[in-house]
C-alpha cells in the first residue's frame, strides 16, 4: 500500500515538474521519468485528464494556501495595504515560478474547459476564500461599490498576465523570462499596481 502511495506521489510530482518546465507532458514522459510502465500511470489515475485535473487543482490550492497564510501571518496592526502588497508579491512570484502550468491553465486547448473551470471555481466564484479577499480589498481601499471591488480583485490577480502574455508572444530566449525575475522589476510592477488599486 505504501509503495502505491509513493508511486502516486512520484507521478504527481513528475507531472508538476514537466508542466513547469515545458507546459505539457505525455503519459510516456511520466512513465519514463518515474521508471514505470504506461499501464501503471493509467492504473493510478485512469487517464491523463484525471492526472492533469489533480495536478492543476493542487497548484491552485497551493496558491490559495500561500495567500491565506501570508495574510494570516501579518501582525494585527499591519496596514491593510501591506496585505495587498504581500498578495501581489506572492501571485507574481508564483506565476513566474510556475509559468508552464499557468500557460497550460490558460492556453492549452486539449483540456481548456476543465482547466478554466478550476480557475473560475477557485478564484472567481463566491467562496469563503474570494469573500475574504474581497473584504480585505474593501477595507484596504475604502471601496464599497461591488463593481469597483470586482475590478480591483481582477487587478490583484493580473500578476498572471505578464508571464501569460510572454508565453503567447513566444519567448525569444531564456533572458526574456529571467528579466521578469529581477527583484527591481517585480518591485516596480507591484508598486504601479498598488497605485492603480489605491487610486
Amino acid at each position: 500500500m505504501e509503495k502505491n502511495i509513493n508511486i502516486k506521489e512520484k507521478i504527481i510530482s513528475t507531472a508538476k515538474t514537466l508542466l513547469k518546465e515545458k507546459g505539457s507532458f505525455t503519459i510516456k514522459e511520466i512513465a519514463d521519468n518515474c521508471y514505470i510502465n504506461i499501464a501503471a500511470v493509467n492504473y493510478h489515475f485512469g487517464s491523463k485528464e484525471n492526472l492533469l485535473n489533480l495536478v492543476l487543482q493542487e497548484v491552485v490550492n497551493k496558491l490559495k494556501q500561500l495567500l491565506t497564510s501570508a495574510i494570516d501571518s501579518l501582525p494585527k496592526n499591519s496596514a491593510n495595504e501591506i496585505s495587498i502588497e504581500r498578495m501581489l508579491d506572492l501571485i507574481y512570484t508564483y506565476a513566474i515560478d510556475n509559468i508552464g502550468i499557468i500557460n497550460y491553465l490558460f492556453l492549452n486547448k486539449e483540456y481548456q474547459s476543465q482547466n478554466a473551470q478550476i480557475l473560475i471555481k477557485e478564484f472567481f466564484s463566491d467562496t469563503p476564500f474570494t469573500r475574504d479577499i474581497y473584504k480585505r480589498i474593501a477595507e484596504s481601499t475604502n471601496t464599497e461599490d461591488q463593481e469597483t471591488l470586482s475590478v480591483k480583485y481582477m487587478l490583484l490577480f493580473s500578476s498572471f498576465a505578464i508571464p501569460l502574455f510572454i508565453q503567447i508572444l513566444g519567448m525569444k530566449s531564456e533572458n526574456d523570462i529571467l528579466s521578469l525575475k529581477e527583484p527591481s522589476f517585480k518591485k516596480k510592477y507591484i508598486h504601479e499596481l498598488l497605485k492603480i488599486l489605491y487610486e
